[in-house]
Order: C-alpha cells, then sequence, then structure tokens
C-alpha cells in the first residue's frame, strides 16, 4: 500500500516513515524540508499522486491559539481537496487525547488551552473535508518529562504542571497510525495511550534525577478537568507499552568528566 505522510521529517513523522516501510508499505514523504508547503494548495494533489492513504502529522509552527488554529484549518483543507483529486481512499490525522473537553471548557487548566482548541479544530477541519477521515487521539509522549524541565525553568528550578497523563511511546503510537491507515484498525475515533498513569512533575524530577540535572521541580497547580483526568484515554483506547520507567531506564546517562 502507499502511504502518503505529511510532516515526515518531524519526531512523529520520521518514527512513522520507518514504521510503514518496515510493515512493507511504500511512503510518499511530504515535508516543508522536502519542498511541501501545505498552506498552499498548489501542487499538492500532484504529490499525493499514487497513494491511497494519507496520515497528517504536520506540526504547527506556533502554540499561540490563533496562528496554529489558522495553520491547521488551512493545512488540513488543502490536503482535504488534494487527496479528493488524487484519488486518496482515507486520511488518518493525529491529534490529542482530551482536545474535544479542553475545546468545550472556559479553561480546563493544561497550561496550553489554545494549542489544544487548535487541534480539536483540525479534527473538525478534516473531518468535514477530507476522504476516509480517521482521527487518533493520543496521549502526550515519554519525552514530555525532558520537555516540561524547560518550560518554567529558572536556574536551578523549574516549575511543571501537576498534569495527570498517561504517556505512551512514540515508535508504539505510530504503527496505531499505520494500522488505522490500511483499516486494521477500524472507526472514526481511535485512541492510544501508554500502560500507566504518570504525573508530570514526577516524572521530571525522576529524568532529572536519572541524567544528572540538579534542577529542583516545583509542582505547579492544574485546572481542576485536569485533575479530573481529561488528559487520559477512555475505556477502550488501545494502550500501547513501554512504560515510562522501562523508557526511562534506555535515557543514556551523560558522562560526567573529573
Amino acid at each position: 500500500m502507499r502511504i502518503a505522510v505529511v510532516g515526515s521529517t518531524g519526531l512523529v513523522g520520521s518514527a512513522l516513515v520507518a514504521a510503514a516501510r518496515r510493515a512493507g508499505h511504500d511512503v510518499t514523504e511530504l515535508s516543508r524540508e522536502k519542498g511541501t508547503d501545505v498552506l498552499n494548495p498548489a501542487g499538492l494533489d500532484e504529490q499525493l499522486a499514487g497513494a491511497q492513504a494519507l496520515i497528517n502529522v504536520v506540526q504547527s509552527p506556533s502554540l499561540e491559539e490563533h496562528d496554529s488554529t489558522a495553520f491547521f484549518v488551512t493545512a488540513a483543507n488543502n490536503l482535504a481537496q488534494a487527496a479528493r483529486s488524487a484519488g486518496v481512499e482515507r486520511t488518518v490525522v493525529l491529534s490529542i487525547v482530551g482536545v474535544d473537553e479542553v475545546a468545550s471548557g472556559d479553561d480546563a487548566g493544561t497550561g496550553f488551552d489554545g494549542y489544544y482548541r487548535a487541534k480539536y479544530a483540525q479534527e473538525r477541519a478534516t473531518a468535514d473535508a477530507a476522504p476516509g477521515t480517521r482521527i487518533v487521539r493520543s496521549t502526550q509522549f515519554h519525552d514530555i518529562a525532558r520537555q516540561a524541565i524547560g518550560w518554567g525553568r529558572n536556574g536551578d528550578q523549574t516549575v511543571i504542571p501537576d498534569l495527570r497523563i498517561q504517556p505512551v511511546a512514540i515508535p508504539a503510537m505510530v504503527e496505531v497510525l499505520v494500522a488505522a491507515a490500511t483499516d486494521e484498525i477500524q472507526g472514526d475515533l481511535i485512541e492510544v495511550g501508554g500502560p500507566g498513569e504518570e504525573r508530570v512533575a514526577d516524572m521530571s524530577a525522576r529524568y532529572a534525577a536519572h541524567v544528572g540535572d540538579p534542577v529542583t521541580i516545583v509542582p505547579g497547580p492544574v485546572g481542576q478537568p485536569v485533575s479530573d483526568g481529561i488528559l487520559l484515554p477512555h475505556d477502550g483506547a488501545r494502550l500501547v507499552g513501554p512504560s515510562w520507567s522501562e523508557w526511562l531506564e534506555t535515557v543514556p546517562v551523560p558522562q560526567r568528566t573529573a
């Protein structure tokens, strides 16, 4: 099967391309680095020619709500039109667990509510226009533990929102994307997460200790919806390993020089 991957050179996209090829599929890579501009509809249908499925994992260059919404919706509409012109049968878009619930309230307290609303807008735009839409909502990735340390860092202290999540390994998550594209997994909405619940502040503290970072982690407040588990996968979600603790054991420990 030929699968077009949009956003093929990013963290998720590169893992997705590798997983699709391991499964024996032909892959058409589309990314800004490879000359594709998803904000410009001209020629997109030609780039999708021959693809039976399209998987959209493109990332917005901004986390701000207005800019990211404009990017995601424009890209979704352009890709939908091109996919229909090219005869693509199925469109899979990667989203985030909880985006619908964040979008329906005034303040979910994730720290990134605007970006979540932008991702939900991307879902709606894709479902409204793209052929054979399947939405895959994923929980946060394991590496959020490292990323979160830099969010509010000031010297050797950082404040990290005490988010309840069920982190997932990217290599396992992208296999679900491929299975959705090939019809091995069916359904208009698919959720995927890791095997166990964690708290981001605790994850970051354990990560820092593992790599020898002396930073002090201060758990920050979150909104009640987050405390209630708005970011956790629902019943029926596909839970795939390894666990976050197992992943942490694979993170290299920096060599210290005397």
